[in-house]
């Protein structure tokens, strides 16, 4: 069966393997041409370390995860901030003032990223709210232990679910109620680094962890320019936690040229 089941995703990748196959053959000829992206990088990564060249299966791999792994998460964490966004007003408001203020309707460029420090909560305090991943891996006690007087044994396995610690009484302040500036740097302070945990933590933290926010920062702030976006009047909102959480029944809206 699992044989089966590899032949059929192998089959049904195979049109994009094909096409990233081309653009890997296509920028080892041109290592250093006018594209300084994530595959250019890939391509000439042994150069600069010495290391024996990465092969085209490695390459390939790193960038279907980029490509799968690091567009669903990240327009996930986007559809929940536009629903948060419709129903707190205010939120919306201050968001509209920082991005006319920074950007004056221009479209935002990396330089401007430190200066959207309210957008960025924005999309903080909704991974917080709804985290794009609700629950992390199963870890599994190499050892007997024991965490905060539970006694854990060796093999036992430990579920380490961000949806619970967002939402703990414990670590957050009112945790039901959005509120953006929880991440301001004064009211950050002292919280434990564990208690916010949309990428993970320690030696596996997502990879893509800053490449995601900023991604996430300036998709909004160059939507948000142009758009607001109000959620349909008969769009039930409902939950559907998998390895993403997800609308159960999708999140339609109207857009609303500002």
């Amino acid at each position: 069966r699992m044989r089966r089941r590899e032949r059929r995703m192998a089959e049904q990748f195979r049109p994009l393997d094909a096409a990233i196959g081309r653009m890997i053959a296509a920028r080892e000829k041109d290592p250093h041409g006018s594209a300084a992206d994530l595959l250019g990088r890939l391509v000439t990564a042994h150069h600069d370390s010495g290391d024996a060249a990465m092969t085209e299966r490695e390459i390939r791999d790193q960038v279907i995860t980029i490509f799968i792994a690091g567009h669903e998460t990240t327009a996930q964490a986007l559809n929940w901030t536009w629903y948060l966004l419709s129903q707190h007003p205010e939120a919306e408001a201050r968001l509209h003032a920082e991005l006319a203020e920074v950007l004056g309707g221009r479209t935002p460029t990396q330089e401007d990223l430190p200066k959207l420090a309210y957008t960025r909560r924005v999309i903080e305090e909704s991974m917080r709210v709804y985290p794009t991943a609700p629950g992390i891996s199963a870890r599994v006690a190499k050892a007997d232990d024991e965490i905060c007087g539970l006694k854990v044994r060796k093999g036992e396995h430990i579920a380490i679910a961000p949806w619970i610690l967002h939402h703990h009484a414990k670590l957050w302040d009112e945790p039901a109620r959005f509120d953006p500036d929880r991440f301001l740097p004064e009211r950050s302070a002292g919280r434990h680094r564990f208690a916010y945990l949309p990428f993970g933590g320690g030696p596996r933290v997502c990879i893509g962890q800053v490449l995601a926010m900023n991604e996430a920062v300036m998709i909004l702030a160059s939507l948000a320019q142009r758009y607001t976006l109000r959620l349909a009047p008969d769009q039930e909102v409902a939950l559907q936690a998998n390895v993403t959480l997800r609308p159960k029944y999708g999140l339609r809206m109207t857009l609303h040229r500002r």
